[in-house]
């Protein structure tokens, strides 16, 4: 058991760990909030605006995933994860805006559902950045 987090001794790693813990989180909280808004405060039950909603989330990644590992090998990761962090920072934001004032529309939902996937995309390869991390040693568990 101490071998398998052997990593977190690492103050680099802990600092990665943490960071990327916390916004998943928040991604998922968004993504859920993103959801019930479209299905109980915008519409009275409509499956076809959360099923758009949903796909809005996710098609970008799907689509764009490819694009994120080319441009993680061209700049800088660190600063093409905090684009991307901040990107889903500011469309989170303006939704809490949105919602706190009273002024959310089913189309404000899909564009900031649209926002949100594409910095999702750009944020799957913060993986890539483990290895710079973490010594080799604690990469592998042999």
């Amino acid at each position: 058991m101490r071998r398998m987090f052997s990593s977190l001794s690492v103050p680099n790693y802990r600092r990665w760990f943490i960071g990327g813990l916390t916004s998943n989180v928040g991604t998922w909280m968004m993504r859920t909030a993103l959801g019930w808004l479209v299905l109980v405060e915008l519409t009275d039950g409509d499956m076809g605006a959360l099923g758009l909603v949903t796909g809005l989330q996710f098609v970008p990644a799907l689509l764009l995933s490819a694009y994120a590992g080319t441009l993680a090998d061209r700049f800088p990761k660190r600063r093409v994860m905090m684009a991307a962090q901040s990107l889903m920072l500011v469309d989170a934001l303006v939704l809490g805006l949105l919602v706190t004032t009273g002024t959310a529309l089913l189309w404000h939902v899909y564009v900031i559902a649209i926002l949100d996937g594409i910095g999702s995309a750009m944020v799957t390869f913060y993986v890539l950045l483990l290895a710079a991390v973490v010594a080799e040693s604690g990469l592998t568990w042999t």
